[in-house]
Formats: structure tokens, C-alpha cells, sequence
């Protein structure tokens, strides 16, 4: 029975490649949020994440289920049909859209956020909205086809651009401190890049394989086949991101109710969003490109009936996202809150840090299973179930923040994944027929994991104590955490091959 598991090729091989390219854009987007942390302060990172729900909202509007829908539907095809389809739709909301956020972007700033210095950003979105969907679109073709480089080096090109637009607006300006809406312009020129550098190839590739050519002409029924998959998916998108725009509003609303300054509010919902989200939300790009790899051969094992394939490939998710966040979890507790703390300059970033790391194993487990669930056709479910978290979680903005200020949000996202993981695991098990093995998935990585920190805090004592005893903080916190995953690699790689020996 083939496996497309193996190293060799199939979804793992793009997974590594995607999770390798995922990683420098990862450190490229620390070093961004840096620079905007040097040059905007953490209030001017809190009014960019107050306003990356809007993004997030358009781009569900315009583009998120035709994305997906290419990636299905081109699966079993080269042809270009169902991308220039998605395109001609797409294209034509994002464009829609983008007029009616520039021209009530002053409306949007003072009546729904309540922060003028919101305008000049929801206009910088609306302009890249167009090149966003475009690079996402023409992406979702190349992982149907199975092919992960050009995406995935498109993610670098699009970073490098953002933060090349920062270092020259402050050298021409010669400034310490510029504006977020200043700073945050390289989005526009990324997504413009990052888009050419995916549709180039494909062009010249056209004028080559007659395949991808062929039968472009779209019916009627054709269309509709893709707005009728893509709608649950656009919808279920649209309402979530509604709902985490309402999120992103009243944290800080609440906070300014309950005695915080509203500048210290917007500054201490940046430290949380900007930094220490997106520090624990680091080891999510191996389960980010996983699940990209995922939902293509999830909708070919499901369309072909391949049950024994289907349930293979769905346990080995769920082992290896288990896998992933319980070590992530360790990892954080130990050594990267401290880093992130360190590197930010802010000391919150710790306390949240070590919070958020709690939420790893299930959500890594929550993308992955989102994939295979959207795979599986059930996007209706999906739908529902990423309904429940959003709701738990605001639900907890109004209970816990009274109390215990921005630590409550934290405790509601981890409730809130908590719910919607053992959600998926009991829906798709329950629709597959398979049985839970909680030994394997939760007690084994999670020994091998106690094993691996209490192995890196020997070594990293022995060698700072008694070897480099003059090193600085961060030397030993990042020696420890490479010995760590090294030490836990090894057992895991063992623990397996012992499994299916």
C-alpha cells in the first residue's frame, strides 16, 4: 500500500520544504515586528494588530474558500481552468472591496475602531488586497500540484521586501521613529512581488505544457461547482474574522473601562498579538505547511475511497501534531519565554509567553485537522465547530478581563483551542471509524519531552558552568533549546521505528 508519508516524496517531502522556507520567513517576520517595536513603540504594534482582523475579514471576503477550491479541483488536473475560474471571481471582490475600504477608511477608523491613527492602515490594507488574493490563488495551484518551492520561497521574497521598505523610509528620512502606517507600506509592495514571483513561472510554463492550456473555458456549471464549494468556506471565514475584529476592539475597549490609559491598552494588546502570540505561534509553521500538503490528498483519498490510506494518514497527523506542541510546550516554559522577553525588551512578553505555550499541542492540532476536515468535504463543520471557539473566547473577553486584565484573554484562547481540538478529533474519528490512542499520542511524546528538557538542562549547566562560563544570557538559552530538540528528535525518530518495527 502506497504511503504519501514516505521522505522520499508525497505531502511530507513538500512539508519539510514548506516547514524549511516557513522558518526563515518566521525569523525574517520577528526581525520585522523588531523594527516595527524600534521604530513605532508597542502602541504602534497594537493599532497594526487592531487592524489585521480587517485584513483578515476582506481576504475571507474575496479569496480564502476560491483559494481552497483551486486546490481541490486542481488536484487531479494541470490545467489552469479552475485557477483562472477563482481568479475572475476573486479578483473582481478584492477589487470591490478595496474601493469601499478606501473610501470609508475615515468612517471604519473613528466610529468602529475608535482610533484615527487606524485610517492610514485600513487604506495601506485595502491597496494590497488585490495582490494578496492574486499570490494566494496562483500559490493554491502550485500545492495542488504538488509543488511547494515557488510558494513557499514567495513567502521570503514577500518578508524581505516589508522589511526592506522599513530600513529605507528610515535611512532617506534619517528617523528613530516613524508612523505604523509609514512602516507598514512594505505590505503593499510584498504582496506585489511575492504575487509576480509566483505568476511568472507559471506563464513561462504555459507556453510549454499544452496540459495546462487545455479545456480553459469554463461553463456555467463550472462556476458554480466552485462558489458552491467555496461559499461554506467564505462564509465560515467571514464570521470568524467578524468576530475576532470584535475581539480585537473591546480587549482594549475593556481594559480603558477597567482604569487602563487607552494608549497603555492599544500597547499591552500589541505585546500580547505582535509578540508573544507570534513567538509561540513559531513551531505552527510545520503544522501551517502540513496542512496545506494535506487537504489535497486528503480530497483524493476521500474521492478514490482509499479508507485504509484515509485512516492511516489521519492518525499520523494527530501523532504528529501531538507531538510537535507538547514539545513546543516544554520548549517555551523553559527557554523561549525568556528569549522572546530578551529580544522584545518587553518582560510581559514572558508571562504571556508561558501561558500561550499551553495552547500548542492543540493548536497544531487544530490547523491539521481543519485541513483534513475541509479535505473531507465537511466544510460545514468546520464552519460550526470554529464558531464555538471564537465564541468561548469572547465570552471570556467580557467574564475574565475584568478580573484579571489581559491574562484573561490568555486563559480564554487556551479554553477556547482546548474545545474546538477535542471537537475535530471526536468528529473526524467518529466519521472515519477510528479509535483513540492516547498513550501513544499523548503519554510517549510527553515522557520523551520531560526526558529532553531535563537532558538539556544537564548539558547546558555542565558546558556554561565548568566550560564558557562567561557567555551571555541568551547563548545558553538557545544551546539548551537546540540540545533539547536534538535530544528529543533522536528518541522520537527511535520510538517510532521501535513502533513499526
Amino acid at each position: 500500500m502506497k504511503n504519501n508519508f514516505s521522505l522520499k516524496g508525497g505531502i511530507f517531502k513538500s512539508a519539510i520544504i514548506l516547514t524549511v522556507a516557513g522558518v526563515l520567513t518566521r525569523l525574517l517576520g520577528f526581525f520585522y515586528r523588531i523594527l516595527l517595536t524600534q521604530y513605532t513603540g508597542s502602541t504602534g504594534v497594537g493599532l497594526f494588530q487592531m487592524c489585521m482582523p480587517l485584513a483578515a475579514l476582506a481576504f475571507a471576503v474575496c479569496c480564502s474558500g476560491f483559494s481552497i477550491s483551486v486546490s481541490r479541483y486542481s488536484a487531479s488536473s494541470p490545467s489552469l481552468k479552475w485557477l483562472l475560474c477563482a481568479l475572475k471571481i476573486s479578483l473582481s471582490l478584492s477589487i470591490s472591496v478595496m474601493i469601499i475600504l478606501l473610501a470609508g477608511s475615515g468612517f471604519i477608523a473613528k466610529h468602529i475602531f475608535m482610533e484615527m491613527r487606524c485610517m492610514n492602515i485600513i487604506r495601506i490594507i485595502a491597496i494590497s488586497l488585490p495582490f494578496m488574493c492574486m499570490h494566494n490563488c496562483i500559490s493554491s495551484y502550485y500545492y495542488s500540484q504538488k509543488e511547494s518551492f515557488l510558494p513557499a520561497s514567495s513567502q521570503l521574497i514577500e518578508q524581505l521586501v516589508r522589511i526592506s521598505v522599513i530600513i529605507i523610509y528610515v535611512c532617506f528620512n534619517n528617523s528613530s521613529v516613524i508612523s505604523i502606517a509609514d512602516a507598514v507600506t512594505g505590505n503593499i509592495w510584498g504582496e506585489l512581488f511575492a504575487g509576480l514571483y509566483c505568476a511568472i513561472p507559471l506563464l513561462i510554463r504555459c507556453r510549454h505544457n499544452k496540459k495546462m492550456t487545455h479545456s480553459l473555458a469554463a461553463s456555467f456549471y463550472d462556476y458554480t461547482a466552485l462558489i458552491r464549494y467555496a461559499l461554506p468556506v467564505n462564509a465560515n471565514q467571514t464570521i470568524l474574522h467578524l468576530l475576532e475584529g470584535a475581539e480585537a476592539i473591546l480587549i482594549p475597549a475593556i481594559l480603558c473601562m477597567h482604569g487602563f490609559p487607552k494608549d497603555s491598552a492599544i500597547s499591552q494588546f500589541g505585546i500580547l498579538t505582535g509578540m508573544a502570540l507570534p513567538l509561540v505561534l513559531f513551531p505552527c509553521t510545520a503544522a501551517n505547511s502540513f496542512a496545506l500538503m494535506l487537504l489535497p490528498k486528503i480530497s483524493d483519498e476521500s474521492t478514490n475511497s482509499s479508507s485504509d490510506n484515509l485512516a492511516l494518514t489521519v492518525r499520523r497527523t494527530v501523532s504528529l501534531c501531538l507531538s510537535l506542541g507538547i514539545i513546543s510546550t516544554f520548549l517555551f516554559i523553559n527557554y523561549g519565554a525568556r528569549l522572546g522577553a530578551i529580544m522584545f525588551h518587553e518582560e510581559s512578553v514572558y508571562l504571556y509567553t508561558c501561558i500561550l505555550s499551553w495552547l500548542c499541542p492543540f493548536l497544531y492540532l487544530k490547523i491539521s485537522l481543519t485541513s483534513v476536515t475541509n479535505g473531507l468535504g465537511y466544510t460545514t463543520l468546520t464552519f460550526f465547530i470554529n464558531i464555538t471557539g471564537i465564541i468561548i473566547r469572547l465570552v471570556c473577553v467580557f467574564a475574565l478581563i475584568p478580573n484579571l486584565g489581559i491574562s484573561g484573554y490568555l486563559y480564554g484562547v487556551l479554553i477556547s483551542n482546548i474545545c474546538v481540538s477535542l471537537l475535530y478529533i471526536v468528529s473526524i474519528y467518529k466519521k472515519i471509524g477510528i479509535q483513540p490512542d492516547p498513550f501513544a499520542n499523548i503519554i510517549v511524546p510527553a515522557c520523551i519531552g520531560i526526558i529532553s528538557i531535563f537532558s538539556s538542562k544537564i548539558l547546558t549547566r555542565i558546558i556554561f558552568s565548568h566550560i564558557l562560563n562567561k557567555a551571555g544570557e541568551c547563548i545558553p538559552l538557545l544551546t539548551g533549546a537546540a540540545i533539547c530538540c536534538i535530544v528529543y528528535i533522536l528518541l522520537f525518530i527511535h520510538e517510532q521505528s521501535e513502533q513499526h518495527s
